[in-house]
């Protein structure tokens, strides 16, 4: 029965390996709670990253949900936090006991030969074979070190709590950088569309004063004049289909497709006409910045970095205290040796220790001091690291809060331009073709119709920049309704 206890000790050995491997898996230190489920998570929420329909145009919820569901930053991101997570767990389990064991099994020979000169008597040898079975159990438990353990939790926990500040303004780049590229793309099929306007005006302009000066009623300059701003319009028709391309591909790389994919986006529903955000005016400056510095990501994750530097601190100092360890081992060995008859042969023997043992660190040649400085100088730099960041997150604020104002105000002085230019254009063909007006003002009011047209598309794409900006400043992308 004793030859089969040191087996059953490395049955169990094996197992408790395997337990352990198991117990990981099976996430015993709630670490994984600490992490978004998937890399797009703390974004979609309750969205799935499911294929999108491709037989519908592509609305700006899809181009958001297909860029934070495909972009490699956000996976990468994620898995930060789940190394994250899992140091955490380490530093947890640095509580626990350790408990280690070794089992084996031994087999010794010896032979011995003994010489003579009595009578040419030939060398007697004598073989002595011995076996051992063994097994050892190792107990270790660090009853207190005066914070080291500690100081290193707090650093672990800070650390994640950094990576998943780190995540979520990954997320809100990708965020911002779908809608963005979402937008250029509608903005340069806005601009295609305004272009191919002007070059239809033009070209009708041109037929007009080819038929007046075939019919005597006009001259070869109105005619000469109204074929080269046909030619203007044609190679301003060519830009921006070469810029609408160039916007496609672009959307589709921020999707995670191939820049050759096709892609066909919706269309506004309406040229909206807004003057700003309901409510954005009446919230002042200083209460826009202090809700930036309570909620942006890239702050969340600059101080969280400078908990973890402070607490790296306390740790390199807890490293000169003393430590206070419970240790204990238990040992068994089933020896069996070939023997004389008369001798008593021994058929086991067991042994066990239990103790407290205390580790007190003397002298390790003036390396804690500098460990402790660097450790100090790095709290330091985390810290002035994070009032930079304060201090550019209060100047994007300010930018987009200024900007949305700005910009606003033109949307609305755009809408008008392109209303009164339209006018001033059919008033300005109307006397043409009475033969009231000159060519030179219906070129002239043509321009000026073709200028509206791109000063409008403009104050739409800087106004949606603008409320993007803002958004992303204050860190709550994906808060408001998107424009149309």
């Amino acid at each position: 029965m004793t030859g089969v206890r040191p087996l059953a000790w490395l049955v169990a050995a094996m197992v408790g390996v395997a337990g352990s491997a198991h117990a990981q898996m099976l996430d015993v230190l709630r670490t994984h709670g600490e992490v978004a489920v998937s890399p797009a998570a703390p974004l979609v929420r309750d969205a799935s990253c499911a294929v999108t329909d491709e037989t519908r145009p592509i609305e700006l919820e899809d181009a958001i949900l297909m860029a934070v569901c495909a972009n490699p930053r956000a996976r990468q991101a994620w898995a930060d936090a789940r190394a994250q997570a899992a140091a955490l767990g380490q530093a947890d389990a640095a509580f626990l006991p350790t408990l280690n064991t070794t089992a084996g099994v031994e087999r010794d020979t010896l032979a011995t030969t003994y010489g003579t000169s009595v009578f040419n008597a030939q060398p007697i040898e004598q073989t002595q074979n011995s076996s051992s079975r063994y097994a050892i159990l190792n107990l270790s438990w660090v009853l207190f070190d005066f914070g080291k353990r500690g100081a290193a939790q707090r650093q672990a926990r800070a650390l994640l709590s950094a990576e998943n500040a780190a995540q979520d303004e990954v997320l809100q780049t990708v965020f911002f950088d779908a809608t963005r590229t979402f937008y250029g793309l509608r903005d340069a099929q806005a601009s295609l569309a305004a272009a191919r306007r002007t070059e239809v005006i033009a070209q009708e302009s041109l037929a007009e004063a080819g038929a007046k000066h075939a019919a005597g009623a006009g001259t070869l300059a109105d005619e000469l004049q109204a074929r080269t701003s046909y030619r203007r319009a044609l190679l301003d028709r060519v830009d921006a289909e070469g810029a609408e391309r160039d916007a496609t591909g672009a959307l589709a790389v921020a999707l995670g497709l191939n820049a050759n994919a096709p892609l066909r986006i919706a269309s506004p529903a309406v040229d909206a006409n807004v003057g700003g955000e309901p409510g954005l005016f009446d919230t002042g400056i200083n209460q826009l910045i202090a809700e930036a510095e309570a909620r942006r990501p890239s702050l969340l994750a600059a101080r969280a970095r400078l908990n973890a530097a402070r607490a790296n601190v306390d740790a390199m100092r807890a490293q000169g205290r003393p430590t206070i360890s419970l240790v204990g081992s238990f040992t068994q060995n089933n020896p069996s040796y070939q023997r004389q008859p008369q001798e008593i042969p021994v058929t086991s023997s067991r042994g066990s220790t239990l103790g407290i043992q205390v580790t007190i660190p003397l002298f390790e040649g003036f390396a804690l001091g500098y460990r402790i400085e660097q450790a100090q100088a790095q709290a330091d730099s985390q810290e002035a690291a994070m009032h930079d960041a304060e201090l550019q997150v209060s100047l994007e604020v300010w930018r987009g809060y200024n900007g949305v104002q700005t910009d606003a105000d033109n949307l609305a002085n755009s809408r008008d331009l392109l209303d009164d230019a339209q006018q001033a254009l059919d008033v300005a063909r109307g006397r043409y073709k009475e033969g009231v007006g000159t060519f030179t003002e219906l070129l002239n009011v043509q321009m000026v119709l073709a200028d509206a047209q791109r000063q409008r598309v403009s104050a739409l794409s800087k106004w949606r920049a603008a409320r993007l900006a803002l958004a992303r400043s204050l860190g709550k992308l994906g808060v408001w309704r998107p424009e149309p």
